[in-house]
């Protein structure tokens, strides 16, 4: 109804222009607000502002994502991104949730229903081809594929950078170096292509870009930041968080998914630019650990997770906070208490937990 009611929307005409404005000018024109604003035009009244709330700041690789999309009215696009970015969770489930059968399908239809996801295909949001690149590097390093993987992650990583800061990190404190290596070298095969499209000239706009759109204070909105500023309070909470996370990647060490899962979920707690959708990336979380068989009260405590979720659009975002925070608690906790260091750390990737299906 909403796609009938509103065919262009939110951010996907944004991507939608800035690709046109690389293929008709150059590439450092994506990030330019008057050219963004004039090939808005053809957009219905209330879909044309460009503005410290809806600018193009992303790295140029969602643009060329979307030109070849150009090529048809911005509401096929915007049909057609739909269509892969479920397309792309359907292959994040498929390769990561845990179970078989019905149980299984539960997970992926819980999923769709959750509001953070429902968000992300609503404004056209990358989130759901970043978690299935997350979840293929992950599938990938289970399979003793680790460069390739690592290379997998860093292109995830150019979606939406703060969703995955610590996950390299978890990577490395887990010991395993292989992946960290893989996601250096393919970060700067990313970062060599777009420094070589953009330019001088290009890479100067997109940080005015960035500065434009990070002067607007709606974007923490659902970060600790926008709770109590940019503080003393504030960084030790980071700080504290930082710490579970490498503490818990070096307990749980001998099980790939909870590194990761625990990687997700702290790069959201430290996060200071966040909307409901990026929360999409704590449903890949969650699929991870369950692979790793938690306990009965474990399993019971992601429902509470599923219900703050549901309150962030209501403009409540600290339960969320409080629940990321205490959902690495839970990981901390359950690695003295359970199996998280029981297995050597020698284990290959966990390739016994990681078969599709199961």
């Amino acid at each position: 109804m909403s796609f009938v009611l509103y065919p262009v929307h939110e951010d996907i005409r944004i991507w939608y222009a800035a690709a046109q404005a690389g293929l008709r000018y150059s590439w450092a024109a994506i990030y330019d607000a008057p050219t963004l604003r004039a090939l808005s035009l053809s957009f219905p009244a209330g879909q044309r502002n460009i503005d410290s709330s809806d600018m193009y700041a992303s790295p140029p690789l969602l643009a060329w994502l979307f030109a070849p999309l150009t090529a048809v009215p911005e509401p096929v696009a915007y049909a057609l991104w739909t269509l892969l970015s479920l397309a792309a969770l359907v292959w994040t489930w498929y390769i990561a949730a845990p179970f078989r059968g019905l149980a299984k399908f539960t997970l992926l239809l819980a999923a769709l229903a959750l509001w953070p996801v429902m968000d992300s295909f609503y404004r056209g949001q990358p989130t759901m081809v970043m978690l299935a690149l997350v979840a293929t590097a992950w599938w990938l390093c289970a399979r003793d594929r680790p460069l390739a993987g690592g290379a997998v992650l860093a292109i995830a990583t150019v979606f939406k950078p703060h969703l995955l800061v610590l996950v390299p990190l978890a990577l490395l404190v887990s010991g395993r170096i292989r992946p960290v290596v893989g996601w250096i070298a393919g970060g700067a095969v990313m970062a060599i292509a777009t420094f070589a499209t953009l330019g001088p000239a290009g890479v100067i706009a997109w940080w005015h870009a960035l500065k434009y759109l990070e002067s607007n204070t709606q974007h923490a909105f659902f970060t600790t930041v926008y709770l109590f500023g940019f503080g003393p309070l504030t960084y030790a909470l980071f700080a504290i968080q930082v710490v579970a996370v490498v503490a818990i990647a070096w307990r749980w060490r001998a099980h790939l998914e909870v590194v990761l899962a625990a990687g997700l979920v702290g790069s959201l707690a430290v996060s200071f630019h966040l909307h409901v959708y990026d929360y999409s990336s704590t449903v890949l979380a969650a699929w991870l650990v369950l692979r790793a068989s938690p306990p009965l009260w474990h399993r019971l405590a992601l429902l509470v997770g599923v219900v703050t979720m549901m309150a962030l659009p209501l403009g409540l975002p600290a339960p969320q906070l409080i629940w990321d925070a205490a959902w690495l608690g839970i990981l901390l906790v359950s690695s003295y208490a359970g199996s998280g260091a029981s297995a050597p750390a020698t284990r290959s990737a966990d390739a016994s937990a990681a078969r599709v299906g199961t």
